[in-house]
């Protein structure tokens, strides 16, 4: 699902890279390289937000529902 939203955004940049040519306005950051590597920084970006998410959801500690069940689950490891 990620990898289709961010297909979407590089072809919207190819897109817009083709319509400005049409109109003979170039820039020349402006590239298929640079939107391509655009995709790759942004999928990056997606994952390691999704990555971080993960990780400050399972850590125990930061709600008191989170402490209780880790109380809970060290009690029941130790019976």
């Amino acid at each position: 699902m990620i990898n289709d939203v961010v297909k979407q955004i590089v072809g919207f940049f190819s897109a817009i890279m083709l319509f400005l040519g049409t109109l003979n306005i170039e820039f020349q950051w402006l590239t298929d390289a640079s939107i391509n590597a655009f995709g790759v920084v942004l999928s990056a970006g997606i994952f390691l937000g999704v990555n971080l998410y993960t990780i400050y959801k399972n850590h125990y500690g930061f709600t008191r529902k989170a402490i209780n069940q880790k109380a809970w689950l060290e009690k029941e490891d130790k019976l």
